[in-house]
């Protein structure tokens, strides 16, 4: 399933992998024949300290005409590639079966695919048709080497050779994206190691932490990097490691840290930082520091649980394997949703959506509600599963558990699905009453692809079942949305109001018989009023502040 698209995208190619090289031709834009006189080497462009920005397209995908058709490349290249400032090259590869014809806009490509139209108009910088080469090896390394799984992919290449995917960027976002994510690394010191990045280490743990962190160590400097100290500190707990090893200029090794344990509640902070390299000081310190924010759970809130991912995925809940998207669908009442890509993931690849650990004990009824939009692709069998545990994720119970036919909200479809109505919804419920040992309770999501297309969830929340959701016809609150004083109506007494954010985090409180909370503190946003009465009944409800 070779595919073309605009709105969302996976590289199979991870952020700051090592770019490997290649010795590729460009085309005559005139004679319609390669040049090959003059190689295009990916390293002679990152060895001069230049960024690359590298789009891998075919002349036959309607996504990729309409982004270089809106002249970003050309834009970006003529500012600042070799006749602007200098610091970046600008590479165009045909990936497909791009021949001269299918090229300049007047024939089809090899494989008998028609044309979008002419690439080659008004184009100043290198298109390399890699179908064209005689040494048909090249084409399948470089698909092999940047895992092209889709048309179009663009990457960016940095001096130090790491890459990461962009998208399509306008010239303003693909010079923004080169500045912020290429170091500024002084190439020419002999002794310099970069901590590039960090995996192993969740953003949320339950009852205590215990993990194995690993880094991306790189070589930037001319001297071989035969040693690294490290200073670590992790939940307040401070430690060394040395690695020794021999890795040459530009070269990444990945070196797997000791094991880090934490028993602490709360928000922690994981750092490592370098000390010495080759056992002196690093003659540049940039990215010598890596840290990563976490937090354990060692109690369930009794916060509400109604996130509607308008920030994404937020601190308190954890997307275990980073394989989850978010998108601003604006359709409907949808705004940002998560999405899992089954369109794009192989068969069985799975992610997990680990929700913050809940004490239920006195929520009535306990129950989850979610929304899901999926179609199938052809008869493909993508699942969604509700797991519970009640005992720090040693063990989990299904509660949800659907897939294929059962888990669709609309007809079948060969393109990526991408909800445009409301009617492209469901709402699910799951019974969670029956849990025992309700105190500390864990919730995840578990998607699992079956290389079918894109399961889409929103409006997560926790209610009780007998009517927290929603208030009834005794309790109102207005206006909505509100400036300065949010108004409370019951027909019986308020015990206490609390407000939370959209990230379940408590921003106020009023206690006694509230009838208006004065607001005008909270900054503009989303907000949750958890209203309590004087006889015990619970209700949420979400408010706007302006």
């Amino acid at each position: 399933m070779l595919i073309a698209f605009v709105g969302l995208s996976f590289a199979q190619l991870p952020d700051g992998s090592y770019g490997e090289n290649f010795t590729l031709y460009e085309i005559d834009k005139t004679a319609g024949t390669l040049i090959t006189s003059n190689p295009i080497s990916l390293y002679d462009y990152t060895n001069a300290g230049k960024s690359v920005i590298m789009d891998v397209s075919a002349t036959w995908c309607a996504p990729c005409w309409s982004y270089h058709t809106s002249h970003a490349l050309e834009d970006f290249y003529a500012a600042y590639g070799p006749t602007g400032t200098n610091q970046a090259q600008v590479l165009f590869v045909e990936g497909s079966n791009g021949n001269f014809a299918s090229l300049s806009g007047t024939g089809p490509d090899a494989n008998g695919s028609a044309t979008q139209g002419n690439w080659l108009a008004g184009v100043e910088y290198p298109v390399i048709p890699l179908r064209m080469d005689a040494n048909q090896s090249s084409y399948n390394s470089f698909h092999s080497n940047y895992a092209i799984a889709y048309f179009p992919t663009v990457y960016l290449i940095c001096p130090n050779r790491l890459v990461y995917e962009t998208g399509q960027l306008n010239a303003a976002g693909l010079y923004n994206a080169m500045n912020t994510t290429c170091p500024a690394v002084d190439f020419s010191a002999a002794n310099n190691a970069l901590i590039i990045s960090a995996s192993g280490i969740s953003t949320v743990y339950f009852c205590s932490a215990t993990f194995t962190p690993s880094i991306k160590l790189q070589n930037a400097g001319t001297a071989a990097l035969t040693s690294v100290d490290f200073n670590i500190n992790c939940g307040g707990q401070t430690s060394t490691y040395t690695w020794t090893g021999n890795l040459a200029q530009y070269n990444v090794a990945d070196i797997t840290l000791p094991q880090m344990n934490v028993s602490n509640g709360g928000a922690q902070n994981f750092t490592v930082t370098i000390t010495n390299v080759n056992g002196v000081a690093d003659d540049d310190a940039t990215m010598n520091s890596y840290s990563k924010e976490f937090n354990v759970f060692i109690n369930g809130t009794t916060e509400p649980i109604d996130e509607d991912f308008s920030s994404c995925v937020s601190n308190n809940w954890s997307d275990v394997n980073g394989l989850l998207g978010c998108y601003n669908i604006s359709a409907g009442s949808h705004g940002y949703a998560l999405y899992f890509d089954c369109y794009s993931y192989s068969n069985g690849v799975q992610d997990e959506l680990t929700m913050p650990m809940m004490n239920l004990s006195n929520t009535q009824n306990a129950t989850l509600k979610f929304d899901v939009a999926h179609k199938r692709y052809q008869t493909s069998n993508d699942r969604l599963k509700v797991q519970y545990s009640t005992d720090c994720g040693a063990t989990w119970t299904t509660a949800y558990n659907k897939a294929g036919a059962d888990l669709t909200t609309g007809g079948a479809t060969t393109s990526q699905f991408v909800p445009s109505t409301d009617s492209q919804w469901r709402t699910e419920t799951v019974d969670l009453s029956g849990i025992s040992n309700p105190e500390n309770v864990i919730v995840k999501f578990v998607f699992v692809s079956n290389y079918g297309n894109v399961i889409w969830l929103d409006n997560v929340r926790v209610v009780d079942g007998t009517g927290v959701e929603e208030f009834d016809g005794n309790v109102t609150i207005y206006p909505n949305p509100a400036t300065n004083v949010l108004n409370i109506n019951s027909s019986e007494s308020i015990d206490n109001v609390v407000i939370y954010n959209v990230a379940g985090q408590m921003v106020m409180s009023e206690n006694g018989n509230v009838q208006s909370v004065n607001i005008s503190s909270l900054a503009a946003g989303s907000y949750i009023a958890r209203i309590q009465t004087a006889d015990g009944n619970i209700f949420n409800q979400r408010f706007v502040k302006e």
